[in-house]
């Protein structure tokens, strides 16, 4: 077999020869601009082309454009059947065409769509919830249903490796509150307080929000990959095709898992954000461990650590609902897993902080 040569088109008299192989390539240094053509019509000669794929029969759809533009006619002659075809096909779905440019929008209009999109995603956020909801009481009432295996694989997933990062930063954040209250105490002579401050503001505040932004970058990113992967392989069609809900088998577990694992998590954060800042006031302040310990059970009392528990049950439905609703908003692409992803991060963390705010004021309101 002779070597494929390069696309070319020789002009001899009123014939247009197409030499070579027209496939992606070998048309890369054809030059589309036609030479000086005087005569007006023209037969394309395709006996000499050697081989044509989809990239040669749009050139050579583009070279008959620029004839037509020039009011030249033009016939066809030894191109093969499938050659042919091939052009038609070109031709009638307008392969490689440039799509028209996006309307611009007004500021307003933008505004407006914008408004509409986060409206829909309410509505369609609540309706997720309510089908969890129905979820959670049919199981209820059937407890054989309930997947025990999957919610202990996914405490120890999300919680118990978790530990680590989770009593590590918190700890980081004690030395770090501690250091700054310490220095303005250290002014007044009143370094013991920093034991009911720093034990009141890691009780009450740090240590739940910590550990639950810390688990909604960990685990609600997990949550969204981990059903965002399954929708692009269609393992979530295959189990609507059973006749399965994805709802029980890949949410439930990871809600009942995350309820029993997160107020062990905030125990955990608070521990270690504690024995940060005891380790600081030893350190700047001169405050002994065992009379820390001492102001700190005597000035710090049950009922703080129990308003920061209490937070539980909403930071771990907010970290599952928006990881899982994210998951199964992903499409059908690589792309659209990482962008549901990094916005599942950034919204759980923002409805975090909402709600730790409301609950914030509704403390302040009922004076606790």
């Amino acid at each position: 077999m002779s070597e494929f040569l390069a696309a070319s088109i020789e002009q001899k008299g009123t014939v247009l020869c197409g030499k070579g192989a027209w496939t992606a390539r070998r048309i890369q240094k054809l030059k589309l601009d036609l030479p000086r053509l005087s005569g007006s019509e023209y037969v394309i000669a395709g006996q000499d082309i050697d081989a044509m794929d989809t990239a040669g029969a749009l050139l050579l759809n583009r070279y008959l454009q620029q004839l037509q533009q020039r009011k030249i006619a033009y016939t066809l002659d030894g191109f093969k059947p499938e050659w042919i075809a091939l052009l038609q096909f070109v031709e009638q779905n307008r392969v490689g065409t440039v799509p028209p440019p996006p309307e611009r929008l007004s500021g307003f209009a933008v505004v407006g769509e914008d408004a509409v999109l986060k409206v829909r995603y309410f509505f369609h956020f609540f309706e997720f919830i309510g089908q969890m909801i129905m979820m959670i009481l049919r199981i209820l009432s059937q407890p054989r249903r309930f997947h025990l295996k999957t919610i202990v694989n996914t405490a120890e997933q999300a919680g118990v490796r978790a530990l680590p990062i989770v009593g590590l930063l918190c700890f980081l954040i004690g030395v770090v509150l501690a250091y700054q209250l310490g220095i303005q105490l250290k002014t007044y002579g009143a370094n013991i307080l920093i034991v009911f401050l720093t034990g009141l503001a890691i009780l009450r505040e740090f240590g739940p929000l910590i550990a639950a932004i810390i688990m909604a970058g960990r685990t609600s990113s997990a949550f969204t990959a981990e059903l965002g992967s399954m929708k692009v392989n269609q393992e979530i069609d295959a189990l609507l095709v059973m006749g399965l809900s994805p709802i029980e088998f890949l949410v439930i577990p990871k809600i009942l898992a995350m309820l029993v694992v997160f107020p062990l998590l905030i125990f955990w954060a608070d521990l270690f954000g504690v024995l940060g800042s005891m380790l600081m006031a030893n350190l700047n302040l001169g405050v002994s461990y065992v009379a820390f310990m001492h102001e700190f059970a005597n000035s710090v009392d049950v009922k703080q650590l129990l308003i920061g528990l209490s937070k539980a049950p909403v930071f771990a439905l907010i970290i599952v609902l928006v990881g899982c609703y994210q998951g199964f908003q992903v499409e059908y692409s690589a792309d659209s897993v990482g962008k549901k992803t990094t916005k599942s991060v950034v919204q759980a963390i923002f409805l975090i902080i909402i709600a730790d705010a409301l609950f914030s004021v509704l403390y302040s309101r009922v004076g606790v």
